[in-house]
């Protein structure tokens, strides 16, 4: 399967020039022959706290229509976050939670297969952000996979990785903004999961600069070994890579690892 990683660089609540960025590069990934395409956290936006009330969509808003037209158009799976405006809660100006979600989706031949809502918030996002309640893996009908999304901070929790794996995961997808001063822990930790779960990963973060940070990229391909199949260096790219799904299954079913497990002692 060709997998394809859409690092852009996001510029911060220009909503209308990121999707504008991410459906030009999508189209050259397609074009590449890409049937999962993954962006990076919150790409349609960024960190748009000041205005996050008006950026943030439904699930049935505008961004998610777009997403499913294009996924609909070229028969492929899109995954990656935006940010998500809480519906169907009563929430009242005392209500503490905050009224947004950090949305993970995953759409499949124009529909909607899955989302995810980040479990593990970092720093500023809690005052931003609900968090997540639930952790389970997408099912996609292409190829019969089981999509683990992660977003982002997820990964330092090696039990996020883990539960997608007990529940049936495939392959790990993750979406993150990966600061300057935590690109090298982040790819250990990346390249970690895959190991310690002998699974893919399509580990897809950002480029460029805000007010907040400098984002040097880096996005990579994994296999089930944790060998980096193909990686993105510090410029806005489209990143192809293949996964040999059959190779990919013989290296999950290697050894015992999941069976090993002591859960008795830990």
């Amino acid at each position: 399967m060709k997998v394809a990683c859409i690092q852009m660089n996001v510029s911060v609540c220009s909503k209308h020039d990121n999707l504008e960025r991410a459906f030009l590069m999508a189209e050259e990934a397609v074009s590449k022959e890409a049937e999962l395409l993954v962006f990076p956290k919150v790409f349609s936006t960024g960190f748009c706290y000041e205005r996050i009330e008006e950026v943030a969509e439904t699930v049935s808003g505008p961004t998610i229509e777009a997403l499913c037209d294009f996924s609909k158009e070229h028969d492929c799976i899109l995954a990656g976050s935006m940010i998500e405006k809480r519906e169907g809660d009563v929430i009242s100006k005392d209500d503490q939670v905050p009224s947004q979600f950090n949305l993970g989706f995953c759409i499949e031949s124009g529909k909607s297969t899955g989302f995810h809502r980040k479990v593990q918030l970092y720093g500023p996002e809690k005052k931003h952000f609900a968090p997540g309640d639930s952790i389970a893996p997408i099912k996609l009908q292409k190829h019969k996979l089981s999509i683990g999304l992660i977003i982002c901070n997820e990964l330092r929790y090696p039990e996020v990785a883990r539960k997608l794996v007990l529940e049936g995961a495939d392959i790990f997808v993750s979406a993150a903004e990966i600061p300057s001063f935590y690109s090298y822990p982040w790819r250990i930790m990346s390249i970690s999961r895959a190991i310690e779960n002998q699974l893919p990963h399509v580990a897809c973060t950002r480029v460029g600069k805000d007010r907040h940070s400098t984002y040097l990229g880096g996005s990579f391909i994994a296999d089930g070994w944790g060998r980096v199949l193909e990686e993105a260096g510090k410029e806005e790219m489209v990143l192809l890579g293949e996964i040999d799904l059959d190779e990919a299954k013989k290296i999950k079913q290697k050894g015992s690892i999941i069976e090993d497990r002591k859960t008795h002692l830990y």
